[in-house]
């Protein structure tokens, strides 16, 4: 009867410690797959409506003064 426990105890532990194993590798697959992605392409950003806005007002301002020293 010992036996069969000691022997469940190290099954046990091999089978955490595949476990272990797989996470670990699975979670190095998905970091190098983020950084490739984030190599390739930016992150998008949602600003607030009213950043938004000023940020175009400015954008505008940029080219209405291009505009006007061309003139």
């Amino acid at each position: 009867m010992k036996v069969v426990l000691v022997l469940m105890v190290i099954v046990a532990i091999a089978v955490l410690l595949g476990l272990l194993f797989v996470s670990f590798k699975m979670l190095r697959k998905v970091q190098v797959e983020e950084a490739q992605q984030g190599r390739t392409t930016k992150k998008e950003y949602q600003l607030h409506p009213k950043l938004k806005q000023e940020l175009e007002q400015k954008q505008r301002q940029k080219i209405q003064d291009k505009q006007d020293s061309a003139d």
